[in-house]
Order: structure tokens, then sequence, then C-alpha cells
């Protein structure tokens, strides 16, 4: 569908600009970082990605940890204190945060100061008239502590039975940027990063990740505030868009990702290698990076919006 508040024949300045406001939020840095397991986002340099994943944090006994055999003094565990923190902000300004995003959940304290998990949308659902109102958001503070064996031997040696959250892995960075990770790589001022989780689904490799990228990203469709309103903006991709053209040429959308599987990066988290091999690629362990720029994203968008304009036409 075109931009769900779009017009029909929009002049071409109405269209860039508007196709400029959706790049813009699709890759508005986030506050929180997304997870290395699970992620599907365009993001600026600077936004946070977490490399711990959950399931490598363990609660158990203060017992239960000390008598196992990786009990030696000498052997290094990561203690994880977590903590809650209350944000005021208002509904407005988590729209921006998510970079439109509607289906992101958020924490708020809801009635009698309870938390309750909802999406932005629902939020926005249960006062639509209020986004500017202040609305307290809870976050989950979590900050690392590496120690050894001993040192947490004789810190709970009063209360054995005193749960506690360690990772036993080796330490590693809790979390990373992408400039970061690409340290030494000249990265322009209007560089936005497409950055995606290996599953076992991508079966059709590279090619396929950066088509979906693509796909999903822009059907899900973005909320642009303009004024005292806010639009959602969504263009839909066809799944065909990369095969070639009737005369056997590369088509618009097959042109571009041959282009962006050949500059792809690859960062394996769980080695902390990268590297830029786009032909061999393992689920669950790798990030694969694309770089685009403004322009290159504003023309997506601006193709198949004129595209869908023509059909309808």
């Amino acid at each position: 569908a075109p931009p769900a508040s779009g017009e029909q024949g929009k002049p071409p300045a109405s269209l860039e600009q508007e196709a400029r406001e959706y790049v813009e939020e699709i890759s508005r840095p986030e506050e929180e970082p997304i997870p290395a397991l699970s992620a599907d986002d365009f993001v600026t340099p600077e936004q946070p990605i977490s490399l711990i994943p959950d399931t490598a944090v363990e609660t158990v006994t203060a017992a239960e940890l000390l008598s196992g055999p990786e009990s030696a003094d000498d052997t290094p565990i990561t203690v994880v204190h977590e903590t809650e923190q209350l944000e005021v902000t208002t509904p407005e300004e988590l729209i921006r945060q998510a970079g439109g995003n509607l289906e992101r959940e958020v924490t708020i304290l809801g009635e009698d100061d309870r938390p309750e998990r909802l999406t932005i949308g629902e939020l926005l659902e249960t006062a639509p008239e209020q986004r500017k109102a202040p609305v307290t958001v809870v976050r989950r503070v979590r900050n690392l502590e590496v120690t050894t064996t001993k040192e947490l031997r004789e810190r709970l040696a009063e209360n054995p039975e005193q749960e506690v959250k360690v990772i036993r892995t080796p330490y590693r960075l809790e979390s990373t940027t992408v400039r970061e990770l690409l340290m030494g790589e000249e990265i322009p001022t209007d560089a936005i990063f497409y950055v995606r989780t290996v599953t076992p689904a991508d079966t059709q490799g590279m090619w396929g990740i950066i088509q979906h990228g693509l796909i999903d990203n822009f059907a899900r469709g973005i909320a642009i505030r303009r004024g005292e309103e806010i639009n959602t903006y969504q263009v839909d991709i066809p799944p065909q868009a990369d095969e070639p053209e009737a005369d056997h040429s590369s088509s618009y959308l097959g042109r571009l990702i041959h282009r962006k599987v050949l500059e792809s990066y690859v960062y394996n988290f769980m080695q902390g290698k990268i590297g830029r091999n786009p032909d061999i690629i393992h689920p669950g362990q790798e990030l694969i990076i694309i770089r685009y720029d403004d322009d290159e994203l504003i023309d997506i968008y601006k193709h198949f919006v004129q595209q869908q304009q023509r059909q309808q036409g």
C-alpha cells in the first residue's frame, strides 16, 4: 500500500520531504541497546548493541554456585547487578526513541504504580489526545562486575542461600556500537547501517538477508509527527522486485542488493571477529552489517512509492 497518510499525485518536492522524514525516523538511535541475538534494525553508527544474551545470565544461590566443579578460587565470574530506573517522558518521545515503530514494547507505571507492559501503539490508544502528557517508563539497567569465585565466596559467606545473577562464561564486552566494530573504517556523516542477526531461516544467504531487511522494515510502517498530527507511512516492496526485468537486465533492487552483498561486513559476536566474507555465515552467532547512506534509502522509498502510484493511476 502507498503511505497510509499519502495522497495520489504528490509533487516531487513533497515526496522528497516525506522520504527524508521516513529515513530519519527508521534510523534514530534508541537509548536501550539492541540485542545481538535478535537484531533487525536500521541504526546510526552510535547505536548500542548488546553482546551478552539473556540466556547467558543464570540465577543461582551462592551455595549452588560455590560448590560446583568450577569453584576454584581463581575462577573468573561476572556478577550481574540489575536495577530498575524510572524515567519521566512522553508518548511522543517514546515514538521518536523507537524510530516510529508502534509495535515496540515498553514498561510503564500504570494505576497504583504497578508496572504494565504494552506496545507504544497500545499506549497511544489508551489516551490518543495525550501524546505530550508525562508518562513514567520503567527501564532495566544492567551493570557487570568481574570478580573471582574466592571473592564472591567471602562476600556471601554469611548468607549461602542468597540468590545472585552471574555469567560463568569468560568476560567480554557488554555492548558495542557499529562505529567501534568498524574501527579504522571511514564512516560518512550520513551513514545508516542495517544490522541483522543470522538465523537458521536465512537459507538464501546474504542476498536474502538484505532483501528481506528492506522489505520487512519498509512494510512495517513508521510513525512520523507533523505538527500536532502523527501519521503512519509505509511502502510495500514486492518480493519479486529483485528479479531480472523482462529483457533480462538487472532490476533496480537487484543491482542494489548485489552491490550491498559485496560491501557487507560479518561480525561473529561469539568469537569477537569481524570480516568481509559474505559467502559463509553462521546462524545464532553472527551479525550482518550493511551500510547505506541517506540518499540510497530515500531513493528506495521514492522508487517504490512512485511505482505504486503508477500502478494505481
